[in-house]
């Protein structure tokens, strides 16, 4: 008779965060490649990512917020825009600009109450760069869509400047407006000193930067680091400009990450972040870096929108499977290095806004009944105050060991109910276990070779520590 030994041990699964550079076959069990709407901190699972209904400031010293209004008439909303104002008095006047899928444009008050105002001059149904600018004293907006001439919009009075190209990005750097444009030839073009209107080419006034070179289009111009960088296809070129044009000086800084995404470039902090063919990469203005190694595989990246707040970068993407929109939002936190994801919402743009007393990452998305919203990004563990249906799946494997193996208990500490899902050999076993500030032990007492686990909250606050599994291992 053969004897038969039984060891017992327990591991640890979860939740060091998300990897997808390894096989899940052969994933280390601390572990994962896919979780959702849990996010990750200090090696727990807590309910720390969500969409909040999108809500403006007072006047500062008033800490109360007060939402935006819902969207006039039910028309789907494209995309919304910072317009940053002061009144003649001084007193802060911005507005949330609103641009609907038909093309019209709305704004509201972002430190008051307010209804939506209509701007009936403007109607533009593509894609929209904008950037404030302070003209002759007015504040005012710059808008522009690649298709479309300049437009200046000061208050609520629209201007087009008849003598731009249809720009495809707008920035503003050292009093000169820049806007890229490609035509026969990639180009990036700079206005007259202190003059948005001004764009007459001569040595002394406007004039414009040709390309001739393999680096593809310009995809935007960043005012970084008292620089202006040319992002273009597939490289980054830094311009130093002062003053007289004639000084001006062009430099290429770095080429080879593959095509980049121009709606995913941002800034970021003391960095660019931007995602190309090959993931996300980090420049610093001398050096591009590759980070966030571990971030989902990405389809349909033309579609995908960028944003950044507070030490993290959000991504608006397609992942796991072939969407015709984003269907998920990827945070990645550049001081702890973690990615969590809020999946299963179709997003269609990201907008960093940032005001005097405040900041907040906006988020024009749709619910299940398709009706588009306006949300900012939060650590709610809700979307629009429902809360999210949490999910995170270990791996599924032997343990390196193909000996049978008995689980005998599960043990773990949970604030709020849950189910616990044991995979062992394709037979799923579900427990329930509540809520609780103490650690909890579940018997399981089931037996098979491969092994994995899977945990379904649907609160809002959560917080779960790694699963402590004992085991049996039959060997003979």
């Amino acid at each position: 008779m053969k004897e038969v030994r039984v060891g017992k041990s327990k591991v640890r699964v979860g939740f060091k965060g998300i990897v997808n550079s390894t096989d899940a076959g052969v994933l280390d069990m601390a572990y994962t490649d896919k979780a959702y709407n849990f996010a990750f901190e200090n090696g727990a699972l807590t309910g720390g990512i969500g969409i909040d209904p999108a809500a403006g400031y007072y006047a500062a010293p008033i800490a109360a917020r007060h939402n935006y209004p819902e969207i006039p008439g039910g028309r789907g909303l494209k995309d919304v825009f910072l317009y940053r104002r002061l009144t003649a008095e001084g007193v802060h006047d911005d507005r949330l600009i609103a641009q609907t899928v038909n093309g019209h444009f709305y704004y509201t008050s972002v430190f008051k109450t307010d209804s939506w105002h209509e701007l009936p001059e403007i109607i533009i149904t593509k894609d929209v760069w904008t950037v404030n600018y302070n003209y002759n004293g007015d504040d005012v907006l710059l808008l522009t869509s690649g298709r479309d001439k300049l437009i200046i919009l000061n208050d609520t009075t629209p201007k087009m400047c008849m003598n731009t190209p249809k720009f495809t990005s707008l920035a503003v750097h050292n009093e000169r407006v820049y806007g890229s444009f490609n035509g026969s030839k990639p180009q990036v073009w700079f206005s007259d000193d202190f003059n948005p209107v001004n764009w007459n080419v001569s040595s002394g006034e406007a004039g414009y930067i040709n390309f001739s070179d393999e680096c593809g289009e310009v995809l935007k111009v960043v005012s970084f680091l008292n620089y202006l960088y040319v992002i273009r296809e597939y490289g980054i070129f830094r311009l130093t400009a002062y003053g007289d044009q004639s000084e001006f000086l062009l430099k290429k800084v770095f080429t080879d990450t593959g095509r980049i995404v121009k709606s995913s470039i941002e800034v970021c902090g003391d960095k660019i972040i931007f995602y190309a063919e090959d993931g996300l990469f980090a420049f610093d203005g001398y050096v591009v870096s590759r980070i966030a190694g571990e971030m989902p595989k990405v389809s349909r990246k033309h579609i995908m929108s960028g944003a950044y707040l507070d030490g993290c970068y959000y991504l608006a993407c397609c992942i796991w499977e072939d969407s015709e929109e984003n269907n998920a939002i990827v945070r990645y936190n550049l001081r702890d290095k973690s990615l969590s994801v809020l999946y299963g919402y179709s997003v269609r743009t990201l907008k960093s806004v940032r005001v005097h007393n405040g900041a907040q990452v906006l988020c024009v998305f749709a619910l299940g009944d398709d009706i588009t919203k306006l949300g900012m990004m939060s650590e709610s563990g809700k979307v629009m105050n429902v809360p999210t249906q949490k999910r995170y799946i270990s791996p599924y494997g032997t343990l390196n060991s193909s000996a049978l193996k008995t689980v005998r208990s599960v043990s773990l500490l949970t604030t709020s109910a849950l189910t616990l899902r044991v995979i062992l050999d394709g037979k799923q076993y579900d427990y329930q276990v509540r809520g609780s500030e103490t650690m909890q032990t579940v018997a399981v007492e089931k037996c098979g070779g491969r092994i994995g686990f899977e945990l379904i909250c649907d609160s809002a606050e959560a917080y779960v520590t790694p699963l402590i599994v004992s085991l049996d291992t039959v060997s003979v």
